[in-house]
């Protein structure tokens, strides 16, 4: 389960907006309870997406922008746990990019913009070799 705030979803829309038409991505940061699966998110910060040919449909992070962003975590005791990035006139499903980068014990928001406006979310998360659709608590 992810819990997040709403605030941090309308940065997403947001940001998600002001990227289109090309998708952009960031990190998740928060807390991850693993007894329970429950990841907790705090912030969210964007990166530049580094794939330029194909910005419309795929996203790449830089490893640097990895890093920079865990020490940036480290620094404030909270953890990578999750990535999000948009679909610009596409569902908010996984593609099958999408699970070919996944990890487990992330979570995974993909956020539908349709003709430049944020539209439907949805979180994810890797179970066995699939994506499936997490639990989410969506906190003011």
């Amino acid at each position: 389960m992810l819990k997040i705030k709403k605030e941090l979803i309308d940065q997403i829309a947001s940001q998600g907006e002001e990227g289109y038409p090309y998708e952009i991505c960031g990190f998740i940061l928060g807390t991850m309870d693993y007894k329970n699966n429950v990841r907790e998110a705090f912030e969210v910060y964007q990166v530049e997406n580094q794939n330029k040919e194909r910005a419309n449909d795929r996203f790449e992070i830089d490893p640097k922008d990895y890093l920079k962003v865990e020490e940036y975590g480290d620094s404030k005791g909270i953890q990578i746990i999750g990535i999000y990035h948009t679909h610009p006139d596409h569902p908010d499903r996984p593609s099958q990019t999408d699970l070919m980068f996944a990890q487990p014990d992330m979570s995974y928001i993909i956020m539908s913009i349709n003709k430049g406006k944020a539209g439907n979310w949805r979180s994810w998360e890797l179970v066995g070799e699939k994506f499936e659709q997490e639990e989410v608590k969506l906190e003011e």
